[in-house]
């Protein structure tokens, strides 16, 4: 009878698991080297530990990079992220904001992203994509762009869902 139990549970977390899809996350009290931080450092603040992104003193960006995801089978992904920052630029490719690349076999990238207003106090903002068809992988990378030297974007509670 406990056989029975046990491979009930087993079964059911497995069928949760592929239903729910994957979820990744950073962790910040141990990140990785695939997640490439340009400009931008883990900080500890209240005991919780963060991302800060701030300008550089050369270049016009900071950015946390995630190593390339697989899409396969993959037909929405999920962003999630609190965060904070005092830029007041509202667009893609300037002030704060999250890059979701969609690439393709023949190299060619089919860009979107999620724009982060300003915000002081932390925030949470989420955010679905349909992943376009034939894609093979997908692209993310947080960033602070054509900002001014003081300005900066905090981030924590990141985590990304592929759902089948």
């Amino acid at each position: 009878m406990k056989l029975k139990a046990v491979i009930g549970v087993s079964l059911a977390m497995m069928g949760a698991t592929i239903f729910a899809g994957e979820k990744i996350a950073p962790d910040f009290n141990n990140l990785a080297q695939e997640w490439k931080l340009s400009s931008a450092k883990v900080i500890e603040e209240n005991g919780d530990k963060y991302l800060k992104l701030q300008k550089p003193d050369k270049g016009n960006y900071a950015s946390m990079s995630y190593p390339v995801i697989s899409l396969q089978g993959v037909k929405l992904v999920k962003i999630l992220l609190k965060y904070r920052t005092d830029v007041y630029t509202k667009a893609l490719h300037g002030g704060s904001w999250y890059l979701v690349g969609f690439q393709f076999a023949d190299g060619k990238i089919k860009y979107d992203g999620i724009i982060l207003p300003r915000a002081i106090e932390w925030t949470v903002i989420t955010k679905a994509f349909d992943v376009p068809e034939n894609a093979k992988s997908l692209i993310l990378e947080l960033r602070l762009q054509d900002s001014s030297a003081n300005n900066f974007l905090d981030a924590r509670d990141i985590a990304i869902e592929l759902e089948k």
